[in-house]
């Protein structure tokens, strides 16, 4: 969610009609639910419909403990704009969101020495906006050099 955050305050300027700090709030919440039900991937054979109604009830616990009513009932707005997916700050979040699993994946790969590539397969299609699109071919390619320099060693 950090990373997240960081590149959404660099996207100033970049996205016309972009409320940057908005779009930070939400990098910032949209995986808080995770702290109570974990990460659902698809792989835990979860429905999308029974994930949304564990996330969305344990948003709404974590939102009740916050002191100021408003500021919790913000998060879970935010959370919900997310996953409708339907505001132009939701679709930049889940670039965002895609992007950063793809980087962490590539520092494990070279912090581990483990093969993450169904990250990058899975991936391959997910960036359609600018500066993403850019970004995600920014990556690849270094890590293509970086591959390549170590199946030279």
């Amino acid at each position: 969610m950090y990373r997240m955050a960081v590149l959404a305050m660099s996207l100033e300027g970049q996205i016309e009609g972009l409320d940057v700090n908005r779009t930070v709030s939400m990098c910032l919440v949209h995986d808080l639910a995770e702290a109570i039900v974990g990460d659902i991937t698809p792989h835990c054979g979860v429905s999308d419909e029974e994930k949304f109604e564990r996330e969305s009830q344990a948003i709404q616990k974590i939102a009740s403990f916050v002191p100021v009513n408003y500021v919790g009932e913000h998060w879970v707005e935010l959370w919900r704009e997310y996953e409708a997916q339907d505001s132009l700050i939701a679709r930049i979040v889940k670039h965002l969101d895609k992007f950063d699993m793809v980087a962490q994946a590539f520092d494990y790969e070279r912090k581990y020495g483990i093969d993450l590539e169904q990250f990058f397969e899975s991936t391959k299609t997910s960036f359609s906006m600018s500066p993403f699109v850019e970004w995600d071919r920014e990556l690849r390619q270094r890590r293509d050099l970086w591959l390549q320099k170590k199946s030279v060693t």
